[in-house]
């Protein structure tokens, strides 16, 4: 099921644009010379999420939640720059609050990002930006219950998970998330053409 896109915010750049500068528009505004692009971010960004999704339950399943740290820090990549070169794209993951440096946000979407933090999954729109030539998605992350396991209060995740996090993510700031809570987006940048 591919959500609807809620929110787009157009910099005042844009000549279809101007009276709105930096607006957010229903899914009826979005021009119909940016829905094929705007489509194919969206397309891009539920195969990014299923396919995570997938790995992450199939490795939780055979080996428990140590097994599955190693699909976001060495498979995600790989798997963000296959579905991006089958798209057409660039994307990856971001957030607030990182466990991975280099998954810091892209400087267009960084103000959104930093502005989302500590909200709830579903009080957050996906947003679309005009970056001139391209579009920046985002697609919110909520915190489903099995993400807890590596992502939930300190004191809950199992010591064996905290070890191995501390010794590959010694800078780890993304654990304290609940159920729910808002852990960071899917980004997308897709040419217009």
């Amino acid at each position: 099921m591919r959500p609807a896109l809620l929110a787009l915010s157009f910099a005042a750049a844009s000549p279809a644009f101007a009276a709105k500068p930096a607006a957010m528009l229903s899914p009826q505004e979005v021009p119909a010379s940016l829905a094929p692009a705007v489509a194919r971010g969206e397309a891009a960004m539920e195969a990014l999420r299923n396919k995570l999704f997938a790995r992450l339950n199939e490795l939780i399943v055979q080996g428990g939640p140590v097994s599955a740290i190693q699909v976001c820090r060495s498979e995600a990549p790989r798997i963000a720059k296959e579905i991006g070169e089958a798209h057409r794209v660039e994307i990856g993951r971001t957030s607030f609050r990182l466990r991975n440096p280099s998954n810091a946000p892209r400087a267009w979407a960084a103000s959104h990002v930093s502005a989302a933090a500590g909200k709830k999954g579903g009080e957050v729109e996906p947003a679309v930006l005009d970056l001139g030539d391209r579009l920046g998605l985002l697609r919110p992350i909520a915190v489903m219950p099995m993400c807890t396991r590596c992502h939930g209060a300190v004191d809950g995740i199992d010591p064996e998970v905290r070890t191995e996090l501390g010794r590959l993510y010694p800078q780890d700031q993304a654990t304290g998330f609940a159920p729910g809570d808002l852990r960071g987006f899917i980004w997308v940048e897709v040419k217009k053409r």
